[in-house]
Order: C-alpha cells, then sequence, then structure tokens
C-alpha cells in the first residue's frame, strides 16, 4: 500500500469555507438510500443545511462534542482532512470538502450558529479558535482515489466514534473495487482479513438483493445486519449456496424465500406481512430449524413462527437441550431494571422453578460422579 502521508499539506482555512460532505457514509446509518449529490451541487445552502440537519442527529453524538469544544476549546491534536472543491465560484473565496471530520465541522457550525442566534455568547477568542482551523489538504489529484475511504476508515472502522457495519462493509467493497487486494483493503482499514471478508460478502448479497424484481425496493441498508447474521452461520450460508465466484447466493428459491422472511409477504392486498424474522438476531435461531425438516415445515406454515419452529426442534431433540439454555441466559442477561421490577407472580415462580431445576440437575450430577 502506497503511503499517503506525502499528499498530506497543512493548511489554515476559516471554518465558513468547508463544506460538509452531503454523501457522508455515516448517513446510511438513517436508513438513507445511497443515491450520491452530485459534487456540483455541494455547495447549495439547501444542501448544506440537510447534511448539517443529519449530522445533528442523536445517532452520531455531535452534541457532545460540541458540549466538549464549548468547554474547553477545539483542541487541534487530530488534524481535519478537506480536498478541494473543484466547482467553486471564481469569485468566492476556495471550498473545501471533509474527508474526514465531519463530526467535528458539524459541532463547530452549531456553536457559530447558537452565537448568531445569540443562544450562545462567545468572546472573540472563543470564536477565532472555532472559526480559525489548521487543516490537512488531501491532494486528490496525485493521491490514490481510495484514499477518500482509507483515511476516515482508519479512524472509524477500528477507532474514534466507529463506523457502523455497513459503512464498513461499503469501504471494504469500494476499496476492493478500487483493485486493492481482500489483504489490502483489510490493512487499510484495521481489520483483519476474516473480518473484512465477512464484511465485502455481506455487502454483496445486499446488493444482488437490490436487482431481485419483487424485494428490490426493500433492500436497504438498514437491512445489511440480517445479512451479516446469515454469513455468521456456516449452516445457513451454506444452505442458500453462497458462491465467492459468482458474488451471490445461488439458491434462488431458498432466498427468495429468505427474503420474504426478513421482509415479509405480500398479503391479498398487496401489503406486507409482518416478517417471520422480526430482527438480524432471529437469524442465530434459525441455523437448527433449517436442519430439521419437521421444525422447518412448522416455521413455513402460513401460521408459523420462530418460536412454534424451535419448540417443535427441541422436541424432537431433546439432547440439544444447550442453544436453549444459552438462549435463556441472554435473554434473562439483557432483562432491563424496569423489566425486572415489573415482573409478575406467575414470570417469578417460572424462575423460581429455573432455579430450583437447574439446583436439582447439579446435585444429581455431584452423586453420579462421586
Amino acid at each position: 500500500m502506497e503511503n499517503l502521508s506525502k499528499y498530506l499539506t497543512r493548511l489554515q482555512v476559516k471554518l465558513e469555507n468547508i463544506l460538509l460532505d452531503p454523501n457522508n457514509p455515516r448517513f446510511a446509518e438513517l436508513g438513507d438510500a445511497i443515491d450520491p449529490i452530485p459534487e456540483t451541487r455541494f455547495m447549495e445552502p439547501k444542501i448544506q443545511r440537510d447534511a448539517f440537519d443529519k449530522m445533528k442527529s442523536e445517532k452520531f453524538e455531535v452534541s457532545e462534542l460540541r458540549d466538549t469544544i464549548k468547554t474547553i476549546g477545539f483542541l487541534p491534536m487530530d488534524k481535519i482532512v478537506v480536498r478541494e472543491w473543484k466547482h467553486n465560484p471564481s469569485d468566492s473565496p476556495k471550498k473545501y470538502v471533509v474527508v474526514e471530520g465531519n463530526r467535528r465541522i458539524t459541532a463547530l457550525k452549531w456553536l457559530i450558529e447558537l452565537h448568531d442566534s445569540a443562544k450562545e455568547t462567545f468572546t472573540e477568542e472563543q470564536l477565532i479558535n472555532f472559526q480559525n482551523l489548521e487543516v490537512l489538504l488531501l491532494d486528490q489529484e496525485n493521491a490514490p482515489n481510495t484514499a477518500i475511504w482509507i483515511l476516515p476508515g482508519l479512524r472509524h472502522v477500528s477507532g474514534i466514534k466507529e463506523w457502523g457495519p455497513y459503512q464498513k462493509a461499503r469501504a471494504v467493497f469500494i476499496l476492493r473495487e478500487s483493485g486493492s487486494s481482500p489483504q489490502e483493503a483489510a490493512q487499510s482499514l484495521g481489520l483483519s482479513t476474516r473480518t473484512a471478508n465477512q464484511l465485502w460478502r455481506s455487502y454483496l448479497a445486499l446488493e444482488h438483493m437490490k436487482e431481485d424484481e419483487e424485494f428490490g425496493e426493500y433492500a436497504e441498508p438498514k437491512l445489511y445486519s440480517f445479512f451479516e447474521e446469515i454469513f455468521k452461520k456456516p449452516d445457513i450460508r451454506e444452505w442458500l449456496e453462497w458462491n465467492d465466484t459468482e458474488r451471490k447466493f445461488t439458491n434462488s428459491a431458498k432466498l427468495r424465500e429468505m427474503y420474504t422472511w426478513i421482509v415479509g409477504e405480500s398479503d391479498d392486498d398487496g401489503n406486507l406481512k409482518e416478517p417471520k424474522l422480526p430482527e438480524a438476531k432471529s437469524i442465530r435461531e434459525l441455523s437448527p430449524i433449517l436442519s430439521d425438516e419437521s421444525a422447518l415445515t412448522v416455521f413455513r406454515s402460513q401460521n408459523g413462527t420462530l418460536l412454534r419452529a424451535r419448540a417443535r426442534y427441541d422436541a424432537d431433540h431433546p439432547e440439544d437441550w444447550l442453544p436453549t439454555i444459552a438462549n435463556a441466559d441472554s435473554i434473562l442477561t439483557n432483562l432491563s431494571a424496569e423489566s425486572i421490577k415489573l415482573l409478575n407472580a406467575e414470570e417469578i415462580e417460572a424462575l423460581i422453578k429455573l432455579k430450583l431445576r437447574i439446583e436439582t440437575v447439579l446435585s444429581y450430577r455431584e452423586k453420579l460422579i462421586h
């Protein structure tokens, strides 16, 4: 991999001349479709306002960063990276687009907005600190095209304010499509090759769903986690017949069935029913069901649910009890304080019975081995 430091130079720039990136990969976390905004329109006030408002979402925790800067000032220990905006009008100061640092730029612009509206009042010294920045300018003319993914990726895939899984996967995909080997793509983003490969496959699976005539419209970034869970389960991946060479699942009948489970089937009026797999972690419970024809038949039935199919599987495989115990442990671990506080008499009795049963089994085991 090429050393990128030689393509970065220090630059003094005013905050007002820095544009937020309206195609920020983070926006996929809000469920936004990936429809890139043309570079020529980046400077439009409405485009910048939309990007600013999205970055202010609670999802990105910019308010906390804003308050920190308000309290201690902007400390540029970790430089913001920008690139030159190529469509700058000749009669205005040169503009730059954020490559790395959209959260910090948003926080600074937010503070200035609060000052201008008199909701906050800052000293002249503070305003200078907020608005006169030393950044790193990326020489985009000579740097490799992958630099705009590698630079933020080094921080956000495995570092500060970590990217979500979809953003990581898209970064891996773009690097590989740009000619990086699987190992190079992984190393560029601070990932293991195995993790990067799993992200790549999951991204390809979601992209392939977009090509489906019936389900393509539902292939949004929020579904990415379902495919990530599928690739964590080798038996489900094999059931759908993943092929690395073709870069897709090749059993189209089973794949479309999987789509109905995660999106929902259409009723007679064309409306979607509730999906059988309502959240990504439901995939984990699907593994044993796919290997058992009786349980799978229950799941596929009109009123079939994951719970009913699992009950059938457990009845047919009493020896396979450990996953059920692990599931119960997970459920109990994740009970909120409020849920525990509101346990009713029946639920408390069930927990006591479970506790006594476990103690009985362990006591009996002790007698058997001594």
